[in-house]
């Protein structure tokens, strides 16, 4: 049985071309080569130059710039564990780049010494700022557009690293990675991987000292600002300044494997099949591994086509976190929503109605929001709809008026399935 892909339409992101994907913002034309050629497969290398010749921006600056680093370590006092230090491979102690203070009847210990910080830096060691995707808004807005074209989770980190340095030995990583270039040039050595898409469980550090071999690089190159290169898992990588200092970020995809999809999958076997829900036997009785091989691939061939792509589309759907809500804009909506005020849904907010008759329910991760059955087809209507109001609602032919309308989208704003229509 094959899955063919079910990729969700392109999402327009900040910086790339009018209409464009995620992945083109970073690849421009080649990025539907990714999927085609490069997954889990080979690295792909895009230079700024030949991005910008197709009409997309040449650099990452909206993403991250350096002044937004010397802001995340200084006024917006980013706290560990979203940074740290590194040098020669090893993270430096805590109290080289840290200091305490006093906020409310709290002491903290973790806040950026601005001092220190800049000490290390000119000693050599490397910036890590580490899941920005949670605390920088234009990283969050690319990470969750990402997760959407690619059906996978993103995060993102950065690194900054002064002139002739390195920040890591040779290793893999345990996920796919993108890398953009935003400041400064990096030289890269890639080789071809020790094994082969490695998961969590098989980290660099089980290669050994020596995890190259003395195998020639399959990528030699420096990276300048606005280059973008696609590294599959597993292939083995360091990088090193040149005579001025890199930014770079790092963005990881943390794929979906099949092993993922089986694991879901065998949770409910027992459901299926009596012989799977028997006990073990006792100490000294013998274990019946034939009778075990047999149930279990009779339940695995009864596993149907449907169901699995249930369990990958359950996976898809958890890719694309939740959007943060305003808690005062959204106060404000439902306390002076109108006919006109525009909405929209709650982008990575996974929704299902289910229920007919005189009560429907929407069943939300957490919850489920009970609702008169009659107004189905208006729940149906907004959830399907890029944005809506109440006065477009009410014209729409879903059996509810103005004032019906109003109710119904003040509900779901409260309940924060939707939000305020405005600028993305």
């Amino acid at each position: 049985m094959t899955l063919a892909p079910t990729r969700p339409g392109a999402v327009p992101t900040q910086g790339a071309a009018p209409g464009a994907s995620a992945l083109a913002r970073c690849f421009g034309a080649a990025a539907g080569s990714i999927a085609t050629e490069h997954w889990n497969s080979r690295p792909l290398l895009v230079r700024a130059a030949e991005r910008s010749a197709q009409g997309g921006r040449a650099d990452f600056g909206d993403l991250l710039s350096t002044a937004a680093v010397d802001e995340l370590l200084g006024p917006r006092a980013l706290r560990t564990p979203f940074f740290t230090m590194v040098k020669d491979g090893v993270n430096l102690p805590r109290s080289a780049f840290t200091r305490s203070a006093v906020a409310g009847n709290q002491q903290l210990h973790d806040l950026p010494d601005s001092d220190g910080i800049a000490r290390s830096f000119a000693d050599g060691a490397t910036i890590v700022l580490q899941a920005l995707h949670r605390t920088w808004p234009p990283l969050a807005a690319f990470c969750a557009d990402l997760a959407a074209e690619l059906g996978h989770q993103c995060q993102v980190n950065v690194y900054v690293t002064p002139p002739g340095a390195q920040g890591f030995k040779p290793h893999h990583d345990t996920h796919d990675v993108v890398v953009l270039q935003v400041d400064g040039r990096k030289h890269w050595t890639i080789h071809p991987p020790a094994v082969e898409l490695p998961l969590k469980s098989q980290p660099s550090k089980a290669l050994g000292p020596d995890p190259v071999g003395g195998r020639a690089p399959v990528i030699d190159t420096v990276l300048e600002p606005g280059d973008a290169l696609y590294l599959p898992r597993g292939w083995l990588h360091s990088a090193r300044t040149t005579d001025e200092r890199s930014v770079h970020l790092t963005v990881g995809l943390l794929a979906t494997t099949w092993a993922d999809v089986l694991s879901d999958a065998v949770a409910s076997a027992g459901r299926d099949d009596v012989a799977l829900r028997r006990a073990l036997p006792l100490p000294g009785q013998d274990v019946d591994v034939e009778g075990f091989r047999a149930a279990a691939a009779r339940w695995l061939e009864g596993l149907d086509e449907a169901a699995v792509r249930r369990l990958v589309q359950r996976r898809r759907e958890r890719a694309v976190p939740a959007e943060p809500v305003g808690a005062l804009a959204q106060d404000a909506t439902a306390r002076t929503l109108t006919a006109g005020t525009r909405l929209r849904p709650r982008r990575g907010l996974t929704t299902r109605l289910t229920g007919a008759g005189e009560r429907v329910e929407l069943v939300l991760p957490d919850r489920r929001v009970a609702f008169p059955g009659w107004v189905r087809p208006a729940l149906e209507h907004v959830l399907a709809s890029a944005t809506t109001s109440a006065g477009e609602l009410a014209a729409a032919g879903t059996g509810v008026d103005e004032d019906d309308a109003l109710v119904v989208l003040r509900r779901l704003l409260r309940e924060n399935v939707l939000l305020p229509a405005g600028p993305a």
